[in-house]
């Protein structure tokens, strides 16, 4: 919707917040790890989000599962999510905030360090503590309630950010730069070439209201990864919308919330276990799974996906079955994929990485890799690397592939046959 008309903003002069080696843009499941491990790995790292928490969609949407750990069906015998991402569940078990989920009659391994499951069921509000706490024991700075507006270019290169919070305007100056924005704002921003499904596209994923219930006599089987006494129900669908256009957002917000409670009502005319179910919470924002893919240097691809494609310059692994776009579940016949570091460089500007769903990517190939388990991977991986680029001196684009490759494995991430991890 708009009027038409136009007006010129003032041109004005902006506080400078800082300037460090790294800034992250989004602080969901890929902006989180990117933190993590820039910061342990000695830069000086700042990650802005908009919310009070980290955890994107796993914890605003309050998605109660994590996946895509191992193939999902044999051959299962590789676990392709290490590093950030199993550190979490290691810390959620140890805090009683972990629960084996039954997806699709998986497998159950030990739950221990390169034994994880392809799933588990996570307390949303143990998760949001596990994140901040890695976040803040790894030395990042943190700045919540904060909107990213725009980027500072020099030339090509982004060399700085703008954003809104409570405090005005303000700009910040970064070596690298992460979008791990979940859209590619920051890399859209900076003029990067991207590609969207539109609505009439069959083969795409639909965004939906999640809520949590209680008042059930068995409250671990309820459908839903529940965990304890709050199991969660994949609820009213918003259809498929264009999540990057603020009125379709808030139409589909607003359509979804005012059905969530008719939604109840419908389970509980076809499931005795709901009959005394209530809603305790939904989630502060629709459970969004795509928007925006940038044009990488690389774009993964379903072939790559299906043939268990190996890259050169490998920095993660991933394995779930590719979920919708085939009309089907299909499966994997291999342990798992590797994911080229060229997906996370848009090819049109430099001095910046994109982690996350945003990523460099075809349909189906994404449908497989885009799951909270395998963004930790890519946000790991971007993190490590702008804190590499940061201490040589150099952009993204010209970092030492070999030495990321061997932080990454000294730091316990699995990226490929080959350099496996042992």
């Amino acid at each position: 919707m708009s009027t038409g008309r136009t007006y010129v903003e003032p041109a004005k002069e902006l506080p400078v917040y800082g300037e460090y080696d790294v800034i992250i843009v989004g602080g969901g499941a890929a902006g989180f790890a990117a933190a993590v491990a820039a910061a342990r790995n000695g830069a000086k790292t700042l990650i802005i989000e908009r919310f009070p928490f980290f955890g994107g969609t796993a914890t605003a949407a309050i998605m109660p599962q994590i996946n895509g750990f191992r193939n999902e069906r044999e051959p299962d015998g590789l676990q392709t999510t290490r590093g950030i991402g199993e550190e979490v569940i290691l810390r959620l078990k140890e805090l009683g905030g972990l629960g084996i989920t039954t997806h699709n009659k998986q497998k159950v391994y030990p739950t221990a360090p390169g034994q994880l499951s392809f799933s588990y069921g996570v307390d949303t509000e143990k998760l949001k503590y596990v994140m901040l706490k890695m976040v803040t024991e790894a030395g990042a700075e943190v700045l919540f309630h904060t909107y990213f507006c725009d980027v500072i270019r020099e030339g090509r290169r982004v060399v700085g950010v703008i954003w809104e919070n409570k405090s005005g305007r303000q700009a910040a100056y970064a070596k690298v730069i992460i979008d791990a924005s979940g859209d590619g704002d920051v890399a859209i921003r900076a003029g990067a070439a991207y590609w969207q499904t539109v609505h009439d596209e069959a083969p795409r994923l639909i965004d939906i209201l999640i809520y949590k219930v209680a008042g059930l006599p068995n409250e671990h089987h309820v459908h839903g990864a529940g965990v304890y006494s709050a199991p969660c129900l994949w609820g009213p669908k918003a259809g498929p919308i264009n999540a990057v256009d603020a009125r379709e957002l808030t139409d589909a917000e607003i359509r979804t919330r005012l059905a969530v409670y008719e939604d109840l009502k419908a389970r509980k005319a076809h499931d005795p276990q709901l009959a005394d179910a209530e809603i305790v919470e939904t989630g502060p924002m629709l459970g969004i799974r795509q928007t925006r893919f940038i044009e990488g240097l690389y774009k993964i691809t379903a072939e790559d996906v299906l043939g268990g494609a190996r890259f050169e310059d490998s920095m993660a692994m991933a394995s779930k079955p590719i979920i919708h776009y085939y009309g089907y579940r299909r499966f994997l016949e291999h342990e798992g994929y590797e994911i080229p570091y060229r997906c996370m460089l848009p090819k049109d500007v430099d001095g910046m990485l994109v982690a996350g769903r945003c990523m460099s990517s075809d349909q189906p190939a994404f449908e497989s890799w885009r799951s909270i388990g395998p963004c930790m991977c890519l946000g790991q991986a971007a993190g490590t690397s702008a804190a590499l680029c940061a201490r040589a001196g150099v952009e993204p684009k010209q970092v030492d592939i070999k030495a990321l490759q061997r932080t990454l494995i000294e730091q316990g991430a699995e990226i490929g046959q080959g350099r496996r991890r042992e």
